[in-house]
């Protein structure tokens, strides 16, 4: 892998991609999050689209019915809609059942959701495990509704079905994972959750064309929550195994500002490989405790589960007004967003290949001068090439890695790989890890 360089071109795929696919009306199951799966598909010949039945147990979950919907309307008794599911997907509150029926506005408006000081904007709204049903809309178009009568139709089906998500695998030289998730049930809204889908996509590509990577990377795409806790119910014993390091790829889309959520740990090797990588790349982020957690980091650090997976972000979920509303939309995201993110990730990939773990092969300090890495000429004092060598090879006891040693000795971690290099080709080190 060589260090990583912009190009432009792949925000505007990504952002291409994340308009082909905004309109879907994805949520836990239902054929919204199908067809972006197939979509993934499509970009990914060798990507798996795999499937669990409703009802089927996952520690302490269910997986739900699975959901879908015709059509949703709110209108007065002459026929006029108010409200449309079908000029925005986010109107209808997730998982709502099926009505048809006249209900008096006093009725109908305690099913109604809104945000007063937010009044241009549609919440996001669902109900996935508690039977109900109920509508979304700006807070001006509430004025619209009289102290009258209105019908309300919601023809949606909750049926014993399946729950889809996908999977890549692309395999290294090492049997040891690094594990990208992203989630694929928010409907209509750009940073959360149409950027994390098509920014992982291009991930993969991108890692596909990588030669003789060393870790092979697991990239998931699951509904938040009940996907993320089923794929590790079914995988648990090879994520334990394998898994050395990942990150949630989430609010990935927009311009404003870089995030990390830290793992549990707060020093693992996700945590530190992230934060070099923003240091070294000289961005500003904005560093978030696991405490602050509000996605799939979650269920990956969770008790028994201990992955130790981080989240990059651009805006952190949740850090910005327009989070969870129709304002979150394609306006809000942009290809340079988009690009970022990108760039950052890929950097990250960098790292993590060129981050290893050496042994000396020689007993006590190594003989430099006799492979012409330093003068031997007496009282020529240490110049800064030869210390800098000098301390790498006194800390290579195959118990540090390459982030750790480069912070010890204040050195720029690509320094420490340039002399890693020459070490080994004087074979004096061996890579053990």
């Amino acid at each position: 892998m060589s260090k990583v360089i912009s190009n432009s071109k792949e925000g505007l795929q990504i952002y291409k991609w994340a308009k082909q696919i905004f309109k879907f009306n994805r949520s836990l199951t239902g054929s919204g999050t199908v067809e972006t799966l197939n979509f993934i598909k499509k970009k990914l010949p060798n990507f798996q689209i795999k499937k669990i039945k409703s009802g089927t147990k996952v520690y302490d979950w269910t997986i739900p019915s699975e959901w879908n919907v015709k059509k949703a309307y709110i209108e007065d008794l002459k026929g006029n809609k108010l409200i449309n599911f079908k000029d925005n997907n986010l109107h209808l509150v997730g998982y709502s059942t099926p009505v048809n029926k006249v209900i008096q506005f006093k009725d109908l408006k305690k099913r109604l959701h809104t945000i007063k000081n937010m009044p241009n904007a549609i919440p996001y709204r669902y109900s996935y495990y508690t039977k109900d049903w109920g509508f979304c809309l700006q807070h001006n178009k509430l004025k619209k509704f009289k102290d009258k009568k209105y019908r309300v139709v919601i023809d949606s089906s909750l049926k014993k079905g399946n729950m889809y998500y996908g999977e890549i695998l692309i395999k290294g030289k090492s049997s040891k994972e690094i594990l990208l998730s992203t989630y694929i049930c928010h409907p209509s809204m750009g940073n959360n959750e149409v950027s994390g889908p098509v920014l992982l996509t291009r991930l993969a590509k991108y890692l596909l064309s990588i030669k003789n990577l060393h870790y092979s990377y697991r990239l998931i795409f699951v509904p938040e929550t009940i996907g993320a806790i089923t794929y590790i119910n079914k995988n648990y014993k090879i994520l334990k195994k394998n898994v050395v390091a990942g990150y949630i790829v989430s609010c990935v889309g927009d311009n404003n500002s870089y995030s990390y959520l830290e793992t549990k740990e707060k020093n693992s090797l996700s945590d530190k490989i992230a934060k070099t990588a923003f240091k070294l790349k000289n961005l500003k982020f904005k560093n978030y405790s696991f405490l602050q957690r509000g996605s799939d980091e979650r269920q990956f650090n969770s008790p028994g589960v201990n992955l130790k997976i981080g989240s990059i972000m651009r805006t952190r979920h949740g850090a910005y007004k327009e989070y969870h509303t129709s304002l979150d939309n394609l306006d809000f995201i942009s290809p340079s967003g988009f690009q970022g993110a990108y760039d950052i990730y890929t950097y990250v990939f960098d790292l993590l290949e060129k981050n290893r773990v050496y042994k000396n092969l020689i007993i006590g300090e190594p003989f430099l001068a006799k492979y012409k890495l330093r003068s031997d000429t007496i009282g020529t004092g240490f110049n800064k090439s030869f210390l800098n060598i000098s301390n790498i090879c006194a800390y290579l006891d195959g118990n540090i890695d390459l982030i750790d040693l480069s912070k010890l000795l204040s050195l720029n971690f690509y320094e420490v790989v340039k002399i890693i290099k020459i070490l080994k080709h004087n074979k004096i080190i061996k890579m053990i890890s």
